[in-house]
């Protein structure tokens, strides 16, 4: 009954997609070589920054693998030019360009797909168009022989070669301090009432501040071990950060997060989850603390592979 639902629900997403697109239907289109454009743009959830990026990657690779073009049409709930511009390859596109031929274009739904091998789809198919909806990191899949360091040595090289950040980002960027650092991050969802999410529990006061004792004994203890290192503190949770703020001596930035799903296409908005991201990249060491119900969260993970920078969790 489960994996009926879950195939009713794709099947009834496929459908809103291809409401949407069938407004854009153009049948005079030239187009030489094949493409694939990944979107973001509030058809449907897409999840948070790094499940977006993990999509971008994974449909890069493909594009390389398979030597078509490729672009990113981000608009939801913000332009990603806000933050991130095209570096080594241009992959704007705009919605005009958006045309949908039904004789050869393809949509592409993927989000939360983790059992399908996508490269058979793009080989398989004879359309010149995909529009592709994923947020899922395959290139393990894409490259099953390879060791985890190798995994990352692409997933970082295709980062670079996409992206480089915005005047607006890297102005940011460059108020916060340079100073060498070890760098914590936790991610408690909807445990602690900040906000909702896609999990839906919320703890007691009583089990917030134990689970906050906890997550703070961890930190304390793995600190102890890099007495001569600053550290910083990120979390999801601004009643965490306001805890780390007003009873210990490690740093946090400032600001409330946001999470990128919020329909507020202001970039200020959104910007700390950005500066946290290239905060934690630029962390020598980041430690990712998950206890008891916490998320493990894959947000450092990656900031740590744009980093270059060495990554570790603390489970208890």
């Amino acid at each position: 009954m489960k994996l009926l639902r879950k195939k009713i629900a794709r099947f009834y997403k496929q459908l809103i997609l291809l409401k949407y697109y069938s407004k854009k239907i153009n049948f005079t289109s030239k187009q030489k070589k094949r493409k694939i454009v990944i979107c973001f743009d509030g058809n449907l959830p897409h999840g948070g920054l790094v499940d977006r990026l993990k999509g971008i990657i994974s449909l890069y690779e493909i594009s390389k693998i398979l030597d078509f073009e490729f672009k990113i049409f981000f608009t939801h709930p913000f332009e990603l030019t806000n933050f991130l511009e095209p570096n080594a390859i241009d992959w704007i596109i705009n919605e005009k360009e958006l045309k949908y031929n039904v004789l050869n274009s393809k949509i592409v739904y993927l989000i939360n797909d983790f059992k399908i091998t996508p490269l058979k789809i793009f080989e398989k198919s004879k359309a010149k168009t995909f529009f592709v909806y994923c947020n899922v990191d395959y290139l393990a899949k894409l490259y099953p022989t390879k060791n985890e360091q190798e995994i990352k040595f692409i997933w970082k090289n295709n980062y670079d070669h996409l992206f480089k950040t915005s005047n607006y980002l890297q102005e940011k960027l460059n108020i916060l301090s340079s100073e060498s650092r070890i760098a914590f991050h936790t991610r408690f969802a909807t445990l602690m009432g900040d906000f909702s999410d896609s999990t839906k529990m919320i703890l007691n006061e009583k089990e917030k501040l134990d689970l906050t004792q906890k997550v703070m004994k961890a930190i304390n203890d793995k600190a102890n071990q890099y007495p001569d290192k600053v550290a910083y503190v990120f979390s999801d949770s601004n009643f965490f950060l306001n805890h780390v703020r007003t009873t210990t001596n490690y740093k946090t930035l400032e600001g409330v997060p946001k999470h990128i799903e919020n329909n507020n296409s202001d970039a200020d908005y959104h910007s700390k989850t950005f500066l946290d991201f290239y905060y934690l990249a630029g962390s020598e060491l980041v430690f990712l603390v998950t206890i008891d119900q916490m998320y493990y969260s894959s947000f450092s993970k990656y900031a740590a592979i744009i980093g270059d920078s060495e990554f570790n969790t603390i489970i208890n």
